[in-house]
């Protein structure tokens, strides 16, 4: 696969490492901020490492220290429509008194985390999921106590908070995230998003106070700003934090065409049909969205369906995949309205972006369309005072107006819904309104309900509206577009900004110019099913498939129909399903989890409207029965087989990187906030700084470039002191992010009447088993690697019988031995043809080599 060059990061990387020293300045009075206890000595001299970025450090009990979190590690395996994710979060503590990290991260909008643990030493410690207010109760207690712990806990859908307390001197804990999240899918292309840092929000409202770490005080509009507003780094400034992403790619079918816009990335093709993806080293800053792209074979089925039955009754969950059917009637006459986020996060490469969006945009007007362009920051501003015709001259006139928007002032996106959809659709026409935004704002149930809300009310007086989203930039808030799309009745769509907008536009005008599916419901027949999600089917848009799942009481075999209208026609969809009594293909093994995911989802629509007592309790039940982490249930893991300190470990708030193209300044965030210095003897009460300082309660962090410095690497950064700076970076500060274990499954000798690829499927379904296996022994022997090969056998129902070890390259045979003891419990299809299956397969064992993997 050809390798993509990615200019801007090139560019921003040659300006950046010209950037001089700032000199701090002091400040006479403290911030009015109640100090943590525990800190030992603060001191006002703060450094940074020079090299090919200045990077952030500070100063505690009299030592220059570096920031806690070293490594992010990203695996991923994509099989047919759903992706199975595992995050490894790596800190570390090179101070002499323990510590307690705080980083605030983003996961898909869409994704289910189920699972968390965390690794300190040889000892492996798996997360519990409790009630948000006992998950927090419990950490606090256990670090009162000195015993390590880790906290994970959700702000928004796509924005999490982990709190590691008592990481102690010169230790590293690895944390492991899990999730599992369904795969977008668009007319036979796939797409699977990792998010990598968290944009700077606009929160509206009167101050209330602060509660959480970030930059914003809460208000009464947005209650947890001070919890979703991380400590910004600004320009020209690093954290040493770098990510890694590697995706195995299993759609089923032969890939045709496999892209990363985003990222540089190294690619290999396996014979068994899998694409493996590694990103590249030169591209390893967390300051943007990966997103990867590939499409199979075939114009697309119709509508088909998967079921996963469960492990301890007759019944299971079942999902149905319907493909818009293919129409020509001409669309009814539209009133197009363009709504284009001019604010100041926007500033620079997202507007130039969004302008050429509207470029684009604009010229699919037809002369019998009726269109208006609005641009909106502090206030609204539109280019007509009442809907024009879509001719020439009007739309030159729109250009013009829009080329002469300028980005600065807050992100009242609340204002412009209002705007948008508030007056009467006129009769016989269909209203679509498209947001162009980032999307970076606080407020974001507001805004959902006042979609809803103005969407129904068009809907009462018998008129239709419907609301896009083009998230635009390399970092959106992707629960901002696709929750305002949902509420519209809508869809979501992305322009990065290292790609043309042209598909995202032309993806929208094919979805308004196709006649759209309403009315859509769900005949089971004879079927045992029920609780259906989402409760609420949305309408079918022209590519975008509708994904429907439900839960299904007892086995059984029939056909399901889809029935809906297109423009006053009836529409039916035949789909024949088989709810299995056992499981049929390990792919199905996740919808348990996302069927509990969507109906989290559908519950907190409900609480778009205010608080919902009811809603709340359904939703907590939910985590807890799924196990699953939700705005009310939490993971939390304490190792309790020892005490780390005195219980008062110093905090240290973990800040992020800008967004690539996002200025965080005109953003309105503070980059960093102001800092608060515990008063202890001989420390200044406190001091601000140029815009790069933190605020990080009992230790000061700041930027200051240091002297001398190497050239440029790639992904590496200098050292502490003057001169000396190295590139790609061999030790980050003598302390090297460990590798990721991985069991590699490789492919499968056959004998019997059993397709190798879903044997294949099935078992990457256990490798988190398999990677248990060998973590034990790693954490023996760190350097321990090879090959076990293992051989089993299937029975008529699928059922394994026997397996043993026929080949082993590890110095440890109880890795193998793990491995075939896991293989009893695998349960594959039934075999078509009948008999017994023997299976030859073999798995590569790969903990990293720590000598030479940053090389």
């Amino acid at each position: 696969m050809p390798r993509r060059c990615t200019p801007p990061v090139c560019a921003l990387a040659a300006l950046l490492t010209a950037l001089l020293a700032v000199p701090l300045a002091a400040s006479a009075d403290p911030v009015p901020q109640a100090p943590l206890a525990g800190a030992e000595e603060v001191a006002a001299t703060v450094r940074t490492a020079p090299g090919r970025l200045p990077q952030l450090a500070y100063q505690l009990a009299g030592k220059q220290q570096v920031l806690p979190l070293e490594h992010t590690a990203v695996f991923a395996e994509l099989t047919g429509f759903v992706a199975r994710v595992d995050v490894v979060q790596t800190y570390h503590n090179p101070a002499e008194a323990p510590i307690e990290a705080i980083y605030t991260f983003p996961l898909p909008e869409n994704a289910a985390v189920d699972d968390m643990r965390i690794r300190i030493g040889e000892r492996i410690i798996r997360a519990e999921i409790r009630k948000r207010a006992e998950a927090k109760a419990e950490y606090e207690a256990a670090k009162a106590n000195g015993h390590t712990a880790a906290l994970l806990e959700q702000e928004r859908p796509n924005i999490f908070t982990q709190s590691v307390a008592n990481i102690a001197p010169g230790e590293s804990i690895e944390v492991s995230i899990s999730y599992v999240q369904p795969l977008t899918h668009d007319n036979g292309r796939y797409e699977w998003v990792f998010p990598m840092v968290v944009g700077p929000r606009f929160i509206p409202g009167n101050a209330t106070g602060k509660h959480g770490p970030g930059w914003a005080l809460d208000t009464d509009e947005v209650d947890d700003a001070s919890r979703i507003t991380p400590p910004i780094l600004g320009a020209g400034t690093r954290s040493k934090h770098d990510i890694d992403v590697e995706v195995i790619v299993d759609p089923g079918l032969l890939i045709e065409d496999i892209g990363v816009p985003t990222h540089d990335v190294d690619a290999t093709a396996h014979a068994d049909g899998t694409m493996q993806l590694r990103l590249s080293p030169a591209d390893r800053i967390p300051n943007r969205d990966f997103v990867l792209r590939y499409a199979v074979p075939g114009d697309g089925i119709e509508a088909t369906h998967f079921a996963a039955p469960d492990a301890d009754g007759p019944g299971g969950t079942v999902s149905l995949l319907v493909q818009p059917p293919a129409r020509a009637e001409a669309p009814a006459p539209r009133e197009v309205v363009f709504v284009v986020d001019v604010s100041g996060s926007m500033s620079g490469a997202p507007l130039a972006q969004a302008k050429a969006a509207m470029r684009r945009a604009l010229r699919g007007l037809s002369p019998d369309d009726t269109f208006n362009v609005y641009t909106f920051s502090g206030g609204t501003a539109r280019a007509f005072e009442a809907m024009h015709p879509g001719n020439a001259d009007n739309i030159e006139r729109a250009l013009r107006f829009i080329e002469n928007a300028r980005a600065g002032g807050g992100t009242y996106l609340a204002n412009a819904v209002d705007r948008a959809l508030s007056p009467p659709v006129e009769a016989g026409r269909d209203r679509f309104v498209v947001f162009l935004t980032d999307g970076y704002v606080g407020n974001e149930r507001a805004i959902f309900g006042g979609a809803e809300a103005l969407v129904a009310a068009q809907k009462r007086n018998k008129r239709r509206a419907r609301v896009f989203a083009m998230g635009i930039g390399s970092s959106v808030n992707r629960h901002l577009i696709d929750g305002l799309s949902t509420a519209g009745d809508g869809a979501a769509l992305y322009v990065t900004l290292s790609e043309t907008p042209d598909e995202a536009v032309d993806r929208f005008w094919r979805m308004v110019d196709t006649p759209i599916l309403t009315d859509i419901h769900v005949d089971w027949g004879a079927l045992a099913v029920d609780a259906v999600e989402p409760a609420t089917l949305p309408d079918l848009l022209a590519s975008r498939p509708l994904v429907v799942l439900a839960r299904y009481g007892a086995p059984g075999r029939g056909v399901v129909t889809v029935r809906g209208k297109a423009r006053g026609k009836d529409v039916a969809i035949p789909i024949e399903v088989e709810l299995p009594a056992r499981v049929a293909d390990g792919a199905g093994r996740a919808l348990p989890t996302l069927w509990a995911r969507a109906r989290v989802e559908t519950l907190s629509r409900r609480l778009w409207r205010g608080h919902d007592a009811q809603a709340v309790e359904d939703i907590t039940a939910l985590g807890l029965r799924h196990r699953i982490v939700t705005e009310y249930t939490s993971f939390i893991a304490v190792d309790t087989s020892r005490v780390v300190g005195d219980g008062k470990p110093n905090t240290v708030v973990q800040p992020v990187e800008a967004p690539l193209g996002v200025d965080p300044k005109p953003a309105g965030a503070v980059l960093g906030g102001r800092i608060h210095i515990d008063s202890v003897p001989g420390t200044p009460p406190g001091f601000t700084g140029d815009g790069s300082v933190g605020y990080w309660p009992n230790a000061v962090v700041a930027r200051v470039s240091g002297s001398g410095g190497g050239g440029i690497g790639v992904g590496g950064l200098g050292t502490i002191g003057t001169g000396g700076g190295y590139g790609r970076g061999a030790s980050r500060f003598g302390v090297r992010p460990p590798a990721v274990p991985k069991v590699v499954p490789g492919t499968p000798m056959v004998r019997g009447a059993l397709d190798k690829n879903i044997i294949r499927r099935v078992i990457r379904r256990h490798r988190n088993a398999q990677r248990a296996c060998y973590e034990q022994a790693l954490a023996k022997d760190p350097t321990l690697a090879g090959t076990v090969r293992i051989k089993f056998v299937i029975d008529p129902n699928g059922a394994v019988t026997t397996a043993e070890v026929v080949d082993d390259t590890l110095a440890d045979d109880a890795v193998g031995k793990c491995v075939a003891e896991n293989a009893k419990r695998w349960v594959f299809p039934a075999p078509k043809g009948g008999g017994v299956v023997v299976v030859t397969y073999p798995f590569r064992f790969d903990g990293g080599d720590r000598a030479t993997e940053n090389k």
